[in-house]
């Protein structure tokens, strides 16, 4: 089983080792690693897959304020963890060009979490529970679009898996909060479908990360070398 934690390490630790040097453009230099999907099967390192029936966002949120998940050398930790995941309760856009809960939330003038829940409760078997960040008409003519593009959840054998793809992903510096994030929104699925569902209630399975650009900044090189050693 995997956790958060040890796949934030696995996948810095990848990038120093393989990655590619490459420029984004004239301003960012980076080590590049393309197409990388990990099964992120026991995000909050519970053990045992039991345990998830029991634990609700409420709990991850507490963990998290109380420094359960810190790291050592890890450049985001509880107080800053915990505002990046209790944001996923806030749809406004907050100043920013965009941000994920806006997108998911409230762009579009659509809830597309509720979408998502709305097709598992009509078929617990459904493909079609996805959410997408990426708007077309305003994204065509902007810099900076979202990273994470595509949200899915998927129930089976009575296990709910959200799943990602990142067109790209500052793994040193985003990763770690972006996996916390998007396994409370998982997390958050689970419960609210098994309000309304009858019957069998569902389980939560983990994080499915699909990456097609991972990289670390050259700027963070130095940090994330020190990631890896103060965690062996």
């Amino acid at each position: 089983m995997l956790t958060i934690n040890e796949c934030y390490l696995e996948f810095v630790d990848k990038i120093l080792k393989e990655g590619k040097e490459t420029y984004k453009d004239s301003n960012h230099h980076l080590l590049e690693s393309l197409g990388n999907f990990y099964i992120i099967d026991d995000p909050f390192n519970l053990k045992f897959r039991a345990k998830y029936q029991h634990y609700t966002p409420e709990m991850l949120l507490s963990d998290i304020k109380n420094g359960k998940f810190d790291m050592e050398a890890n450049p985001i930790k509880s107080d800053a963890l915990y505002e990046y995941v209790k944001s996923a309760e806030n749809p406004d856009d907050q100043g920013f060009v965009y941000t994920y809960p806006n997108r998911i939330y409230a762009h579009f003038d659509i809830d597309q979490f509720n979408t998502m829940k709305q097709r598992i409760l009509t078929a617990t078997g459904s493909n079609r529970a996805v959410a997408v960040t990426i708007d077309p008409e305003i994204d065509a003519d902007r810099e900076d679009i979202p990273c994470l593009q595509f949200l899915q959840c998927i129930v089976r054998d009575n296990e709910l898996t959200i799943h990602c793809i990142f067109r790209s992903n500052d793994i040193f510096g985003a990763f770690y909060s972006n996996m916390f994030f998007i396994a409370y929104l998982g997390l958050k699925m689970k419960e609210e479908v098994n309000k309304e569902l009858l019957g069998t209630k569902i389980n939560f399975g983990g994080v499915h990360y699909h990456s097609t650009s991972g990289h670390i900044y050259n700027t963070d090189l130095k940090a994330a070398r020190n990631l890896i050693k103060s965690n062996k």
